[in-house]
Parts: C-alpha cells; structure tokens; sequence
C-alpha cells in the first residue's frame, strides 16, 4: 500500500530496504546511521512511575550529556525527511491463483500527528469498524458494514485503519474474501459507506465510536511501561503529551457534524491507492472503483 500510494518517496520504501543492500551492510554503515540518527535532537527520556524527577535528571546528565546534536554531515538526510510526501492515486495488483483468498486494501490520504482531524479520524475508521466472520457476535457490533457484509456474506473479515506521519497520513480499510465471485459488490458497498460518513452519519453510531476509541486508547494505558511509551511517542511526534484526562474530554467533543465534515474533506470524491493480492481476477479497473467514492445521498 505505501509503495503505491507514496511511489518513489522515502515513505514508500520498505523500512528494511531491498535484499541487495541488506546483503551489503558493513560496520562502517552502521557505525555512520547511529552516527546520523542517534543524536540529542531525536531522543526523549521517559520517567513513570515512582521515579524522582531531580533524579532522573540527574542520571540523564550522567549518562547522556555526551550525545552530539545533529551532525553536520546530516543535514542533507534531514531535509529529504523534511520534504512531505505526495499522495499518489493508484494501484499495484498481484494476481495469485493459488491463494485461498482475495487480499484489498483500499486508502485515501489520512491526516498527520498534527493534524486538527487526528482523533476525528480515528472516530471516522472506528464507525467503519472491524469485523471477523469468526467472532459470534459479529452480526451485532453496531458497525452498519459489518452487518451488511455479514447479512450478504461478502467477505470473511475487514479491518479498517488511520495510519499517521508526520506529515501525512493513510485512511483505509483492508479486506479479506474467499467470495471471490463477488468481489466488485464487496469493494462498492465498502466504498458506499465510506460516501455515506460525508452525509448521514448518526449521534448514536458516533457516541458508540467515540466511547470504542476511549475505551481502546485509555485501557492499552495498563502499566508502567505502556505509560512511558505512550509518553515517548506523543513527545517523539508531536512536541507534547496529550494526558488520558485530555484525551478523553478532545475525543468527547468531536460530533457527527465534526466526522461528516471531515469525510467531506477527506473522503468525498478523493484519490485511492488500491493494494491487491490473491484471487483478484474479480476486482474490477480502477476507474471503476475510484467512481465509487462519491455517490448522491438519496
């Protein structure tokens, strides 16, 4: 998905590179990336718990005061990190046979850490849900596509997902099928949905989505160590850390006007990257799905 969407940029490549070069790493490569990566201005000491904070200064001056900023030989790295991503509207389909299943996901450019849209977003992919034909409650999960792909049996599972840079962002959905005869009706009412957030999206389906991302957020907060991740990710990204208390009350006050307006930006009528792989002989041209992202309210 990201080779497609973010073709020939940085964000598009693999983070372990291709074969060739890993095959060809020397202690000299690594010395100079740790050299490149490893400095002051990227690094951020985390304290949970119990933890004196005059202490833990102190020891952060003991042991880290020595770590050089940002060399000068990587200023040339740094601004290729700095440029932001194109989103590219396109697709790369492998067609595999002997595959059991069709594999698709299907993305729209998202939003960033940053953005004002960051937890609308998040509400937004927790309408759309998830969904497994092997959970035994998954007609009643509240998410209008799960029961309609249930109901229709048109696929075996969906995931739907708002991944976040720095910069930019995927919006999107990844969807498994062994009902490979109906492939185009799956990709259609998935993307139906998607249009209907732009317009009819109810209180009740936000509140349930709202109370989903709460619950999801705040309970994976469950020890010492989650803490201190969490802590060291939201200050890595975006400067500062939003408390569990500030989380709750920012998503709480997100509405449906807040997710529909966001559709309207995000998803109405956008650009896809599509990612395909299996039995996909039956996911019909991109011209075709792409029409699919906007359609009338009646």
């Amino acid at each position: 998905m990201h080779a497609t969407a973010f073709q020939n940029q940085p964000l598009g490549r693999t983070i372990l590179g291709p074969k060739e070069n890993i095959q060809s790493i020397s202690r000299d490569d690594l010395t100079n990336y740790i050299k490149t990566n490893y400095t002051a201005d990227r690094m951020v000491l985390v304290g949970a718990g119990g933890v004196p904070h005059q202490q833990l200064v102190d020891l952060a001056e003991k042991h880290f005061a020595n770590i050089p900023q940002q060399p000068a030989s990587g200023s040339q790295v740094v601004a290729a990190q700095k440029e932001r991503p194109d989103f590219i509207g396109s697709e790369v389909r492998i067609r595999d046979d002997t595959m059991p299943t069709a594999n698709i996901a299907i993305a729209v450019e998202g939003v960033s850490w940053n953005d004002d849209d960051y937890f609308t977003a998040l509400v937004a992919q927790a309408i759309v849900g998830n969904w497994d034909r092997a959970m035994g409650a998954s007609p009643y999960l509240g998410s209008k596509l799960s029961t309609f792909i249930h109901e229709h049996k048109l696929a075996n599972s969906f995931m739907s997902f708002s991944t976040s840079y720095s910069d930019t962002g995927l919006w999107g959905i990844y969807l498994v099928t062994d009902n490979i005869t109906r492939i185009d009706d799956l990709v259609h009412f998935t993307l139906r949905e998607w249009s209907r957030l732009s317009y009819g999206v109810s209180q009740a389906e936000v509140e349930r989505a709202k109370a989903q991302l709460k619950a999801s957020i705040l309970l994976s907060l469950d020890g010492t160590t989650a803490v201190a991740e969490d802590i060291g990710r939201q200050i890595i990204t975006t400067g500062r850390r939003l408390s569990p208390d500030e989380v709750e009350r920012v998503v709480g006050q997100i509405s449906e006007k807040d997710v529909m307006a966001f559709a309207r930006k995000k998803l109405w009528d956008r650009d896809i990257a599509i990612s395909a792989v299996g039995q996909i002989e039956g996911l019909l041209d991109y011209a075709r799905i792409r029409n699919d992202m906007s359609r009338n309210a009646s």
